[in-house]
């Protein structure tokens, strides 16, 4: 069998560097060693980490310092790390070593709610055996897209100055600079060496904790957005619009990009938020069903030094709608499952008959000629999925 200049051209640079594990076979692994004892310094944790990994790669110093990715040191304890297969076999047998698990990708799921649950829009409001003029002193951290810090959901108008305590931080990026945090936004942080390691397209978004697909900010006003008058969608459905507890302050971990959220990085922003002093943890993302266990599940694993810490977190349990369709199971998460809505956007439609049927559009454009009636199983064709056209 031939063998391309190209491929040998690499093996014998691996050779010469010493780095064949490096180059050929590689993944990225989380290697999970559970929880951080109160006296365990997190300089020691990093020692460990390195030298764990020097000794996977037969004392190699530098093929050690080449694979590390990320070391969990403040909620918890573990790395991650570009492993063989078979070194990320030898570390799982390792003592101290909970499990080890490869990176796999989670997948993103997605105001008149308040109004359902009995909640005022006044943003003061009282709630029976519960002061939300304390939420000024709630810190609820978003593990998400980002967010758009521009809109008006997120002013920090008459808001008093960030709570005592906090340790977070407001990281630079492209198009987002740390004077753009405010007594709203009090902390904001991005990671993608998970990312960047499983996908080569490029499709980065903004390299900074700023949104450009909505989906992180949708979330952060949602549960915490200040009030926001006459809003409106080209007209349909006029209002205000406000989060659940819009007084309460975000820290934003951006971890999701164009294609998904990565567990190294997941777990780096849980890191971080048990660290800052986060309240509240919110994630509208999860795994593929059926879920795996628990030990090889960024969520779970997470969420429960988080908890552990007395940090709330909240995750949704998924988009799909078959049996068996659940995920961020965990016993220790509160998982919020969608519900039906009491509102429609209703747009009739007339029949060469006369018959109208009232059906639901957000469209507004009127048809001036009549169209021909089609079952569902030719409307896909060539544009949507037989799934999507259900």
């Amino acid at each position: 069998m031939g063998v391309s200049k190209k491929t040998l051209s690499l093996l014998f640079l691996c050779v010469f560097l010493g780095e064949i594990s490096l180059c050929f076979s590689t993944k990225l692994y989380v290697v999970y060693m559970g929880s951080k004892d109160s006296d365990e310094h997190q300089d020691e944790i990093l020692r460990q980490n390195h030298q764990m990994l020097t000794d996977i790669h037969g004392g190699n110093v530098e093929q050690a310092k080449t694979s590390h990715v990320y070391s969990y040191r403040h909620g918890f304890k573990g790395f991650a790390a570009k492993l063989t297969e078979k070194q990320a076999s030898e570390i799982s047998k390792m003592p101290g070593v909970v499990s080890v698990f490869p990176n796999t990708k989670r997948n993103l799921h997605t105001t008149h709610s308040w109004d359902f649950m009995g909640l005022s829009e006044d943003e003061t409001m009282e709630i029976p055996g519960f002061s939300t003029k304390n939420q000024v002193n709630v810190i609820i951290g978003f593990i998400d897209t980002g967010i758009w810090p521009e809109s008006p959901s997120f002013r920090d108008t008459n808001m008093p100055p960030v709570p005592a305590g906090w340790k977070g931080q407001c990281q630079s990026g492209e198009a987002f600079n740390a004077s753009i945090c405010n007594r709203k936004i009090i902390g904001a942080r991005y990671y993608m060496s998970g990312y960047a390691a499983e996908e080569n397209d490029g499709k980065t978004m903004f390299k900074s904790a700023r949104d450009s697909t909505g989906h992180g900010s949708h979330t952060a006003s949602t549960a915490a957005g200040r009030y926001v008058a006459d809003m409106n969608y080209k007209g349909l459905a006029s209002g205000g619009a406000r989060g659940g507890a819009p007084m309460a302050r975000i820290a934003v971990y951006k971890t999701c990009w164009s294609s998904g959220c990565y567990d190294v990085d997941l777990l780096a922003a849980f890191d971080d938020a048990i660290r800052d002093g986060v309240h509240v943890i919110s994630l509208s993302l999860g795994p593929d069903a059926p879920q795996g266990d628990y030990f090889s599940d960024a969520i779970s694993v997470g969420s429960f030094h988080a908890v552990s810490r007395g940090i709330l977190v909240v995750a949704s349990v998924g988009n799909e709608g078959t049996s068996g369709s659940a995920t961020n199971l965990a016993p220790w998460m509160i998982t919020v499952a969608a519900s039906s809505t009491d509102r429609d956007f209703t747009s009739d439609i007339l029949l060469g008959n006369r018959v109208q049927l009232m059906g639901e559009s957000l469209s507004l454009s009127q048809m001036n000629t009549s169209a021909r009636i089609i079952p569902a199983s030719e409307a896909y064709a060539g544009y949507f999925t037989p799934y999507q056209s259900r």
